[in-house]
């Protein structure tokens, strides 16, 4: 007969792999957010993957202290990804012209591939109304007829 002590350290070690296992994929999710955002510079990702790595190790840093995991990731992405193109000048994107919302939704849902009911508790906002700026996001980008 195993005693408790026995299976303490087993319960351990899944609750590390389990949180090795989530901080992997909120990982990547941090990466294709940034480099959907900013792009390649000089041919390469170096600056989207150095700005995902910082935001990874902030996200680590207070985790544990979010209420919810993928809304304190974006937001601390969200904030350095805009701090590094206010301090850079811009080429013209064509999502720029996208309120901010819209462009939002449009690069989590189709850049960085999360679902409506992910997107919407990133953004803190309904389905619905991810649907629906999505929808009006794809009216805009849409060229008109000649």
């Amino acid at each position: 007969m195993q005693g408790h002590g026995s299976r303490r350290p087993r319960e351990a070690g899944g609750r590390t792999e389990t949180a090795s296992k989530l901080v992997d994929v909120v990982r990547v999710l941090v990466v294709r957010y940034c480099r959907a955002r900013i792009g390649r510079r000089s041919g390469t990702y170096d600056i989207a993957d150095a700005i995902a790595k910082d935001s990874c190790r902030e996200i680590v840093a207070g985790a544990a202290g979010a209420a919810a995991l993928l809304t304190f990731a974006y937001d601390v992405t969200h904030g350095l990804v805009d701090d590094f193109h206010r301090s850079t000048a811009e080429l013209p994107n064509p999502l720029s012209g996208l309120p901010c919302q819209q462009r939002e939704i449009m690069v989590l849902r189709s850049l960085v591939g999360l679902s409506a009911e992910d997107t919407a508790l990133a953004l803190g906002c309904t389905v619905q109304a991810v649907r629906l700026g999505q929808h009006r996001a794809l009216t805009a980008l849409r060229p008109t007829p000649a």
